[in-house]
């Protein structure tokens, strides 16, 4: 591909890299995904998202698109996460095919190839990577990884291993309807899947990190088991979340009706009239614990209408590179 192509022009490629204080990293990053593009002969775009960093990342990307036409950049006024950092570079990317790269240097972007041949010869929809030997610290990295990997895989379905390896390649169809929150990115494949993709597992080569910190620890397992919930309910009972409450309040009324008959037969039968306080607080107790779970559920669905109607998005940019107006 030519230096002097357009920005503006579309691309077969899209790789999308989101960025969190990574000033240490970037120079290296583009020195490799320019040698990357250099052995490709589509037309590929690389687009950065700049998750408001502190550190002087920016700059660092702006020193290096000044003279790269096929490097943009989104910057966010402030923190937002990696899921918005990934929802907004899927929003402005043009690509057909569209690839998910980390900051850190550990994923390699000489892995990409490998990754969109399946898709290339039509045998896969999304291929995702595997980091099969990672080379990350095993209490506060790989640990809690393995736990929300077998918990997504279980719950899901899912069969890959590494839900969590950013190094992912998707056609473009299989993302235009998804709306992410949260920590949600860890599910693109899932909802990939309920949509009929093709699902495809690479071993991918994973490098230590060097530099920078890693944004990611033991804390994360928590917002897994929120997000995982959260997908079970909008993939399961999104479009009539009506039947979920069905069930319950079914499962509900049937224990009541035992509990009726069993009280019943205290008080005609056996003619035992005392009463135990403890079987009302604990009734009380999880009916409470029930309604408050609803209530967050409902929570969720109710924000994802928000932003899916446009109203607000879930990060806010301050400025561009190679975007145009």
């Amino acid at each position: 591909m030519a230096e002097s192509q357009s920005r503006d022009a579309p691309a077969s490629l899209s790789i999308i890299i989101p960025v969190r204080d990574e000033v240490d990293n970037i120079q290296l990053l583009v020195s490799e995904l320019e040698q990357f593009r250099a052995s490709r002969s589509e037309e590929m775009e690389v687009i950065v998202v700049d998750d408001g960093s502190r550190d002087g990342s920016w700059k660092a990307i702006q020193e290096a698109a000044s003279t790269r036409p096929w490097l943009k950049a989104l910057r966010f006024r402030a923190n937002r996460g990696q899921t918005a950092a990934m929802t907004a570079g899927i929003q402005h990317s043009s690509g057909q095919l569209v690839a998910f790269l980390d900051a850190d240097l550990q994923n390699d972007p000489a892995d990409i190839p490998r990754l969109i041949e399946p898709i290339v010869a039509d045998e896969a929809d999304v291929v995702c990577g595997w980091r099969r030997h990672r080379r990350d610290r095993a209490l506060s990295r790989t640990f809690p990884s393995v736990i929300a990997n077998w918990l997504i895989r279980t719950v899901l379905r899912l069969r890959i291993h590494d839900v969590g390896c950013t190094l992912k390649v998707f056609r473009r169809e299989y993302l235009e309807s998804v709306n992410l929150l949260g920590e949600m990115h860890r599910f693109l494949a899932a909802y990939a899947q309920a949509q009929g993709a093709r699902i495809v597992e690479l071993e991918v080569n994973h490098r230590p990190r060097t530099r920078g910190h890693s944004k990611y620890g033991v804390s994360r397992v928590g917002k897994v088991l929120i997000d995982l919930l959260t997908v079970v309910m909008l993939s399961s009972y999104g479009p009539s979340p009506a039947y979920l409450f069905g069930k319950i309040a079914a499962v509900l009324f049937a224990f009541g009706t035992v509990a009726f008959g069993i009280v019943s037969y205290r008080v005609l039968v056996e003619h035992r009239y005392e009463t135990t306080p403890m079987v009302f607080v604990w009734i009380l107790s999880y009916i409470s614990a029930l309604i408050a779970l609803m209530s967050g559920l409902l929570a969720e669905i109710n924000i994802r209408v928000l932003y899916q109607v446009g109203v607000r998005k879930p990060y806010d940019i301050r400025e561009t590179i190679g975007f145009g107006s």
